[in-house]
Order: C-alpha cells, then structure tokens, then sequence
C-alpha cells in the first residue's frame, strides 16, 4: 500500500457513493480516483518521476484533492503550500524543496511565481491548456503502488520560531497515522459527513484518508466564517470535523441555544484549549471533543484524550495518552527518563516519525537522537500515564534564576471573565535579565486594566511568574495554522498597537 490507498479502496467498494462536494459541486469516489490517475499520467509525461517535488497552491477543493493524489500516484513527493502564505513565504519553499511543477488555480497563479524552468499548471478551470494535458490520459492508476520507505512528502513546519523547515515524510509515515486515526475515529462510518474548514495542506488533511477508508463524505469549505459552518453543519448533517481553539470559541459564540443535532466528534489540536473554553464548549455542544497532538515532523496523532477524559477535571488539561504505535517519554536535559510529574523534553518514537528534514543534517542530527524526535516541547506524565503539555523549550523564561513556563501564566490569564486570548513572552530585565509579559485580547464589551490583570495573576502564581507588563491588543499574531507566533511579540512588540 500507499498513501492513497484508502481512495483506492473507497472507488472499489463505494464507486457511485459521494467523496466529496465543494459548494455546488460534487465527485463521487471512483470518479476522483480517475481524476487523480489522469492529472498522475499527465505528471508523467510532462517528465515528473520518482522523488521530484511537485507542489499545491490551492484552497480547499475537489481539484486540490485530486492532485494531492495524483502526485503521490506518479511517484513524486507532494508539497502542500498553504493559500493564506505570503509571496516571499511560498517562494522560499517552492526554492527550498527545489520545486518542478505547482499546481495551481487561476487566483493562484500569480503568488505561485517560482524560479525559472518550473512550471506551473492551473488545474481547476477548463483552460485550452489543462485539456490538452488530459487529453488521452486513461482513468486507470498508471504506477505499482509506491514503497512504505519512499518519500511522500515534504511538510513544512509553522515556523513559529524562525524560518520553517521541511519534514521529510514517507507513505509508511501516512499509513501509520491512518491506522492511528482508525482506531481513535472508531465510530466513522459511510453515514458521516466529515467537514474540512482548516486547510487541507495541514490538520484537516489528516482526516480525508479516514473518511475515504470508512466511505465518509467530506465537504470541502474554503474558509471559516462562524455562522456559515453553523448553517453547513446543520444542512449537511455534519458528523465530524477539524477545529484549532480558537475556531471553536467562534462557533460556540455564535450558536443561537439551539444544538448541532448529528454533531459528533470535534478533533482538535495545534494550540492548546483554555479550560474555560473547553467548558463552554462541552455545554453547547455536548462531549464531541477529541483532542490530538501531533506535529509536522510526527503527524498525529501522538497522543489523544478522547471524549470521556475530558469530562474529568483531573484529565482535561493533558493531551492524553500516546496511541498504540508511538512510544513517548519525558526526558531530563541528559536524555534519561523522567519520574511522572518532572517537567522535561517530550521524545517520540514510531512510524509516523519524519526520516530527516530536508537538506539540513545540523536540524536533523540535533533532532533525532537514536532513533527518537526530540520534540522541543515540554511535558509531564501523571501516575496514569497522560501527558501534559508545558510549554516550548525555546519558550521557556528565566528570570532571576527561575523558570517561568509561558502556558501556565497563560491558563491563568484566560481564567479572568474578561480575557479572550492570552499570550506571554520574556522581555529584557536590567535586573532579574528577563521578565514576563503579556499581551491579551478582551472579550467583546469587556473592561479590564493592566494593573487588575497583574493582582489577578499575583493571586494565583508566584511572585517571579507574573507579567510585568499587560498589553492589550485586538488580536495575536499567529501563523496561518493558526499557532501563536510568540517570536513576532518578542522580536516587534512595537508592531502591537496597544487597544486600550
């Protein structure tokens, strides 16, 4: 097998069943498998082959799903380029991964500029061009299914600390996260309707093989706009979906009392969930959570805590436990393993795991050491085995001696009734040599001032671990995943104008 497999499997056990609807527009199973087999031979005899990068520059669509497969069935390594990137972002990755080909739609075409000699292909309309590249292309796979040892993909990560790097992922990585979503997404079945709001060149993606293996449709939506996803919800009868945290605080404030009736199961993951969100959005919603960690270098799930955790107080603050086929521990700063509640760097071991990051061994050696990833994030286990994620070793503030973890301040800021969002960086201290501050977004009519916030979090947390400094902004920077950008508050706090 493959990483696209599970489309395989769908055209031959459900031809005519739905796959996928965007908007008007809808694809049954065995038709997109033709569709990925035509765009793969066209790949072909444009002179695509084994190991050449070919990548996606488009929105959530019929087409984008479609030449994802296709380029995995020509052999090649899939570059999935997220729409919401700036030029300059996509022109590093398109020279980074030595592109050959992008694949693109017409609003595209003029971000997706790559080097010379790479050519880029507008897939979606019905140009002389694309017909002349699918004409006589026949429906049928055109190649032996790849190995589980070949690469598959090159995924970038967010960036949140500096320039993204490119996690090297073979088809094996695809079918283990596959078999792991399997046994987490037990009850998905033909009936569903999975929705895909996030882009599908990152989380959202992971949920189209399970929906293909269990005959699920999956609509495709091109943006998030709360009340929209309420209504498709309701129409389409939406089972499942992908939300990161704060899409979920949009769709629980907008839902007028009445209640999403086929909803299920909400997997989400990226960010961490205030817990006052997390009960917010158990009461409108019912227990649908599902929280999944993973990373670009490791997809998910790593761990998960299913629906029932998170109705313990104990348990919902974690990110669970790890799935059957990843082994994870805590370790110290000399790599031994941790007792349960000693915070230290989260290791992880199994099939989903990157080979390497692409062209870059310094990253890759300092990474993974005797077969684990060493994660960059901070944890602890409980005496049950569930994981807690700390914080980002590269997060950490010292002050006068003393570690100050970024979340915890964090969790205890957004447990104020006045603040939305909270995020918290070091900045330069003449005398402890760095200090704590912070940046909140209110909510909507909400009054608070600095100094309330600071005797609030003085109340809750050591005397070291308070913000010396409360600025108050309409939004946080974050990345187009969705993730908290702390390194644009450390390096251009003056870009936040202040809102207060």
């Amino acid at each position: 097998m493959d990483a696209t497999e599970a489309l395989r499997r769908a055209a031959r056990r459900w031809p005519e069943r739905e796959a996928l609807r965007d908007g008007d527009r809808s694809v049954g199973f065995a038709e997109l498998d033709a569709r990925a087999n035509r765009l793969a031979h066209a790949l072909m005899r444009a002179g695509v082959g084994p190991g050449d990068r070919v990548a996606t520059f488009l929105p959530n669509s019929i087409a984008h799903v479609a030449a994802q497969q296709a380029i995995l069935r020509a052999g090649a390594v899939w570059v999935g380029i997220n729409r919401r990137l700036a030029p300059p972002e996509v022109a590093f990755m398109l020279e980074h991964a030595a592109v050959r080909v992008v694949l693109a739609d017409a609003d595209g075409l003029g971000t997706a500029r790559p080097a010379e000699g790479v050519a880029v292909w507008d897939v979606s309309g019905a140009d002389a061009a694309r017909e002349r590249r699918f004409a006589g292309a026949p429906a049928a796979a055109p190649r032996s299914p790849a190995a589980e040892h070949d690469v598959a993909r090159l995924r970038y990560t967010s960036g949140t600390t500096g320039r993204p790097k490119a996690a090297v992922l073979t088809h094996g990585c695809a079918l283990a996260s596959l078999r792991n979503l399997l046994a987490e997404l037990h009850e998905l079945s033909p009936s569903d309707t999975v929705a895909h709001v996030a882009p599908l060149t990152h989380a959202s993606e992971a949920l189209l093989a399970p929906a293909f293996w269990r005959g699920a449709r999956s609509i495709l939506c091109h943006d998030f706009r709360p009340d929209a996803l309420r209504e498709l919800m309701a129409h389409e009868r939406v089972t499942t979906l992908f939300l990161v945290p704060t899409m979920i605080a949009a769709l629980v404030d907008s839902l007028p009392g009445e209640s999403l009736a086929n909803l299920r199961t909400i997997v989400y993951g990226a960010a961490p969930m205030s817990e006052d969100l997390m009960l917010r959005a158990l009461d409108a919603l019912g227990p649908v959570l599902l929280q999944i960690y993973g990373l670009s270098e490791c997809p998910f799930p790593i761990t998960t805590l299913r629906k029932e955790d998170h109705l313990d107080p104990l348990r919902r603050g974690s990110c669970g436990l790890p799935t059957a086929q990843n082994d994870v521990l805590v370790l110290d700063a000399g790599g031994a393993p941790l007792a349960p509640g000693e915070v230290g760097t989260i290791a992880v071991r199994g099939p989903q795991l990157m080979r390497e990051y692409w062209c870059d061994p310094e990253a890759t050696a300092a990474a993974l050491v005797d077969g684990w990833l060493r994660t960059g994030d901070l944890g602890r286990f409980d005496e049950a085995g569930f994981l807690t994620l700390v914080d980002r070793s590269d997060d950490v503030i010292i002050t006068g001696g003393f570690n100050v973890y970024p979340r915890e301040v964090e969790v205890v800021l957004e447990a104020h009734p006045a603040v939305a969002e909270a995020a918290v960086v070091g900045i330069p201290h003449e005398r402890w040599g760095r200090s704590v501050a912070a940046w909140v977004v209110r909510r909507p009519c909400a009054e608070v001032d600095e100094h309330e916030l600071i005797d609030f979090c003085r109340a809750q947390l050591a005397g070291y671990k308070k913000p010396l400094r409360v600025t108050f902004v309409e939004a946080l920077p974050k990345s187009s995943t969705g993730k908290l950008l702390r390194r644009a508050l450390r390096t251009d706090a003056a870009a936040f104008r202040s809102a207060r």
